[in-house]
């Protein structure tokens, strides 16, 4: 049987303190014990690096100064799992009552609808909102303007989210119609396997903006008076005590009559700021 190198295996207490770093960056919760986790993930990091033994690599974050390594450290242990039109109940609902709802306070007539995707991944959720209401706008009295913002913890999820180009795979989601007017389908690049690329159009990208936020202290991040937050299966990443810290501060940068969208595993505690209207739909009160 071949032995594998102490030098290439992670011990518990790596683990562990692997698990408190990333709990100390960004509030993500991660068991310890998961040592063939951590082993995948980390090797992936010590590749990208150039780096032979996970021994270096702990010493690496230990002087992490500047932060930045932490920060991958994150990126590389969390799942950046997202969809064209995911949990597709709550943009109906959006088209079919909540544009209306929110549309009776003002909001994309009066003032610019704001749509706040907060822990966007690469981009899906955030331009699926955007097809809607770019429909909306379309209709006769409908929508007359919006705005998009998109944040994340990781970077270069957001690069690719602003980049807003898409494998032929991860556009399955996008309907035929919806594909014809927001989508622009490349005639030279293709995949591995020789299938298209397509990219968001322009009139779509140039209303989004992104931007690096950490859900788990939003204390330094911009009040974006938001009408639509997406907070969809991030908050099952962290303990209860950073699910309320990111919960409040995510509140607090709504406005009143403002629509809050988890996601369907995700349970929110009750209080006085919320009242659930659907399935994993909660209006600000």
């Amino acid at each position: 049987m071949k032995m594998v190198s102490p030098a290439l295996q992670l011990s518990i207490e790596d683990c562990r303190f692997l698990s408190e770093r990333a709990f100390a960056v960004a509030g993500v919760k991660i068991d310890p014990c998961k040592s063939d986790f951590f082993q995948l993930r980390i090797s992936r990091r010590l590749r990208a690096l150039g780096v032979d033994r996970f021994e270096d690599y702990i010493g690496l974050l230990k002087s992490d100064d500047s932060g930045i390594e932490s920060r991958c450290l994150v990126e590389a242990l969390t799942t950046h799992t997202t969809s064209f039109f995911r949990e597709c109940h709550q943009y109906d609902w959006l088209k079919n009552e909540g544009l209306n709802r929110l549309g009776a306070s003002g909001a994309g007539f009066d003032r610019p609808l704001s749509v706040w995707s907060a822990a966007c991944s690469t981009g899906a959720e955030l331009w699926s909102a955007a097809m809607i209401l770019e429909d909306a706008t379309r209709e006769p009295g409908g929508l007359r303007k919006y705005q998009l913002l998109g944040t994340d913890i990781s970077r270069p999820v957001l690069k690719k989210a602003k980049g807003a180009t898409y494998t032929e795979t991860e556009v399955e989601g996008v309907g035929a119609a919806l594909r014809g007017r927001y989508l622009m389908r490349s005639t030279t690049a293709t995949d591995l396997e020789k299938r298209p690329y397509y990219r968001i159009v322009p009139e779509l990208r140039q209303r989004a903006v992104f931007e690096c936020a950490n859900l788990s202290n939003l204390s330094g991040f911009r009040d974006c008076a938001a009408d639509i937050v997406f907070l969809r299966n991030v908050l099952i990443y962290f303990s209860e005590e950073v699910q309320e810290r990111a919960l409040k501060g995510v509140i607090d940068r709504m406005r009143r009559g403002g629509i809050l969208m988890t996601g369907h595993a995700e349970v929110v505690s009750p209080r006085a700021s919320l009242r659930m209207i659907g399935p994993s739909i909660y209006e600000k009160v």
